[in-house]
C-alpha cells in the first residue's frame, strides 16, 4: 500500500519561546506545537497532568439531580441497577459506579446486554426483567442518550432512570430523572470528549464528594484510564489526566483485577503503558462481550480475590485466543471471495457478505480488510437472510454520509464518519453495494484515497536516539489526540533483515555510517522482497525502548519505507 509522508502544517511562531521558557529541546517544543500547543500555559499544563485540575462534577448539567437522587436510594435500601456497554469502556464504567455504590452502603446490581442477542443499549426484555427484580433506581453508564422509547417505559412503571452516557444527542433527550452528558446542547462543562468511563468517573468523583469520601476516586481512576484508553477518545484535557493518573495507580497498587489481566499478558506491570492497555489488555475484556458474557468482566474488575481474577483473566484470554482464530478464518474466507469476485480496480468501496461470520469480529476483520486493500470495506454476516454488518473507512471518505444515502434499504443504521453499523435484507445487499459505489464515484472522481502518514519531525544521527527517547516519555500518555511522535529518518543502510511472528513482522539493523540500531516493522514483512543488504533507505517511524528480560534498549518502530533516492 502506498502511502504519503506529510509533515505537520503549523504557524511555529511559539517555537523559541517553548524552548526558551521551558527549556526543551526544538524537537519537543515542535511536537508539542503539533499536538494544537499554542501557549507556554497549555505546554506546562500538557507536560504536568495533575488530577487536581480536574474540574468539579457539578459543573456538569443535572449532576446535583442525580446524586441527590442516588443517596435517597442508598439511605432507602432501594434496590439500583447499573445499566451499561459490553465493550471496554461499558465495561469499566459499571465497575466503578458498582465499586463506589457499594463502598456507599448501596444495595446495587448491573446488566450488561448481550452484543450478540440483544445488541447495543436499553432493549425492552432486559427493563422488563430488571423491572420484576423491584429495581427502583436504573443507572446507564455508556448508552441511554438516544432511548427515548424505553425510557417512557421505565417511567410508565414507576421506575426511575439517570442516563449517563458519552455520545452524541439526538434532537430530543429523554425524559429521565437526570442525564448526564456533556455534549448536551445547554451542558457549560467545560470539556466536551470525555468517554463513558470518564462521565462515570465524574459522578463517582461527585458521590464521593457528598459522603466525603475523598478516598474513593483514588480506588477507581485506573479503571476510567482504561475505559478512556480503550474508547479512542482524544487524550487531552481532563482525558489526560485520568489516563496519566491511572496508570501511575496500576503501577503502584492497582486494581485486582486488572493485575490479574496485566499478568496473563505476560506485561512488566512498572513499564505499563497506553499501548498495553489499547493492544494487549483491552481486546481481552472485549472477548467477553464478543464472544461470551461480558458479566465476566465486571466480575474481573470488581473482585478483590487474586486467585479468583486470574482465573477468569485466564478464561478471558483463551477468549480472546479463540476470537483471533475466528477473525483469522474470516479474514481468510473474505479475501478469497474478494479475489475471487471483486474486482478492486473497479470498486470504491468492497460490499462483502458471507453466511454466519461471527458478528462479535466482523468490525475487526472490516479493519483489516480495509488497511490491505486502501479502500472503505463493509462486511456483512448473514443468517435466515438477515444481515448484520460493520463499516471501516479511511481518512476522506465520509461512511456514514454514504451509508445514510442508502438508509431505505436498511432495516438499521448508525455510526460516524469512519466506523457504522448496519442491519439489512439479503435481498438488498446487491442493490446497497451497486448504491454506494455509485455515491463513492461521484464523492471521489476517480481520485484514490491513500492514506497518509503525518511526521512531526526528522531523525539526522542514532546517536541522538537515547535522548529523543527520553523526551518521549515526557509526552506520554500516548493515544488518540496525543499520538506517538513519529519521524522521518533518511539513507539508513540495511547491515541485516529478517522476518518475525510467522512472517507477519521485519527485523533489521540499520547504520547511518557511524551507528546501528534495530528496527522493528510490524505487519510489514512483504517488504521483504523489496529490501536489500547494504541498501539504503528512508524509514518513518516511532522511537521507543524495547523492555525484553530485564534489557532495556532502544529501537525504531518502522511505520513505512522508500527507497532512497
Amino acid at each position: 500500500m502506498i502511502k504519503r509522508w506529510i509533515p505537520y502544517k503549523k504557524d511555529y511562531y511559539i517555537l523559541e519561546e517553548l524552548i526558551e521558557e521551558l527549556n526543551i529541546s526544538e524537537v519537543l517544543a515542535r511536537i508539542l506545537i503539533n499536538r494544537n500547543i499554542e501557549t507556554v500555559e497549555d505546554a506546562e499544563i500538557f507536560l504536568n497532568p495533575s488530577i487536581d485540575e480536574l474540574d468539579d462534577p457539578y459543573m456538569m448539567k443535572e449532576m446535583d439531580v442525580a446524586v441527590e437522587r442516588i443517596k435517597k436510594a442508598i439511605i432507602g435500601s432501594e434496590k439500583i441497577c447499573i445499566y451499561g456497554d459490553y465493550d471496554v469502556d461499558g465495561i469499566t464504567s459499571v465497575s466503578m459506579l458498582y465499586i463506589v455504590l457499594k463502598e456507599l452502603g448501596g444495595k446495587v446490581t448491573y446488566y450488561i446486554p448481550n452484543r450478540l442477542d440483544e445488541g447495543y443499549g436499553l432493549n425492552g426484555e432486559a427493563l422488563e426483567k430488571i423491572i420484576e427484580q423491584n429495581i427502583q433506581l436504573i443507572i446507564t453508564v455508556d448508552c441511554g442518550i438516544k432511548s427515548l422509547e424505553e425510557v417512557k417505559f421505565i417511567n410508565e412503571n414507576n421506575r426511575d432512570i439517570i442516563i449517563t452516557d458519552h455520545h452524541e444527542c439526538g434532537d430530543l433527550i429523554p425524559d429521565a430523572y437526570a442525564v448526564i452528558n456533556p455534549n448536551q446542547k445547554d451542558c457549560d462543562y467545560s470539556f466536551k470528549p470525555l468517554a463513558g468511563a470518564g462521565v462515570a468517573f465524574k459522578l463517582a468523583c461527585a458521590l464521593a464528594q457528598n459522603f466525603q469520601r475523598s478516598d474513593l476516586p483514588e480506588k477507581i481512576i485506573d479503571l476510567a484510564a482504561f475505559g478512556t484508553v480503550a474508547d479512542v477518545v482524544p487524550l487531552i484535557g481532563e482525558n489526560r489526566i485520568i489516563v496519566k493518573s491511572g496508570l501511575d495507580k496500576i503501577k503502584a497498587f492497582p486494581n485486582v483485577g486488572l493485575e490479574a489481566l496485566v499478568k496473563v499478558c505476560g506485561i512488566e506491570i512498572s513499564n505499563i503503558n497506553t499501548y498495553h492497555l489499547s493492544y494487549l489488555l483491552a481486546p481481552r475484556l472485549n472477548a467477553a462481550g464478543r464472544l461470551s458474557d461480558p458479566i465476566i468482566g465486571v466480575e474481573l474488575l470488581t473482585s478483590n480475590d487474586s486467585e479468583f481474577a486470574y482465573k477468569i483473566a485466564e478464561e478471558l484470554n483463551n477468549s480472546n485466543s479463540l476470537r483471533q482464530s475466528i477473525e483469522r478464518e474470516i479474514l481468510a474466507a473474505a479475501v478469497e471471495a474478494i479475489e475471487r469476485d471483486l474486482d478492486i480496480k473497479e470498486e470504491k468501496v468492497i460490499v462483502l457478505a458471507g453466511e454466519n461470520w461471527h458478528i462479535g469480529v466482523i468490525g475487526i476483520v472490516a479493519s483489516r480488510l480495509m488497511e490491505k486493500y486502501a479502500m472503505p470495506v463493509v462486511l456483512i454476516s448473514l443468517e435466515d437472510h438477515i444481515g448484520r454488518g460493520s463499516a471501516r473507512s479511511l481518512p476522506g471518505f465520509n461512511i456514514y454520509e454514504a451509508m445514510n444515502k442508502c438508509n431505505f434499504l436498511f432495516e438499521k443504521f448508525g455510526g460516524h464518519d469512519m466506523a457504522a453499523g448496519l442491519t439489512i435484507k439479503e435481498e438488498n445487499i446487491n442493490s446497497f453495494r451497486k448504491l454506494i459505489n455509485e455515491i463513492a464515484e461521484e464523492i471521489l472522481r476517480n481520485k484514490k484515497i491513500i492514506p497518509e502518514i503525518l511526521v512531526d519531525y526528522k531523525i539526522d544521527k542514532v546517536d541522538l536516539l537515547p535522548q529523543l527517547v527520553e523526551e518521549m516519555d515526557i509526552l506520554q500518555p500516548f493515544g488518540e489526540g496525543n499520538s506517538m511522535p513519529v519521524f522521518v529518518f533518511r539513507g539508513l543502510i540495511v547491515k541485516d533483515i529478517k522476518l518475525l511472528g510467522n512472517n507477519k513482522h521485519l527485523s533489521m539493523y540499520l547504520s547511518d555510517g557511524k551507528s546501528s540500531v534495530r528496527g522493528i516493522g510490524f505487519n510489514i514483512g512483504f517488504m521483504i522482497n523489496s529490501i536489500e543488504v547494504n541498501q539504503k533507505i528512508d524509514i518513518i517511524c516511532s522511537v521507543e525502548k524495547n523492555v525484553w528480560n530485564g534489557n532495556e534498549n532502544i529501537q525504531l518502530n518502522i511505520k513505512d519505507i522508500k527507497k532512497t533516492k
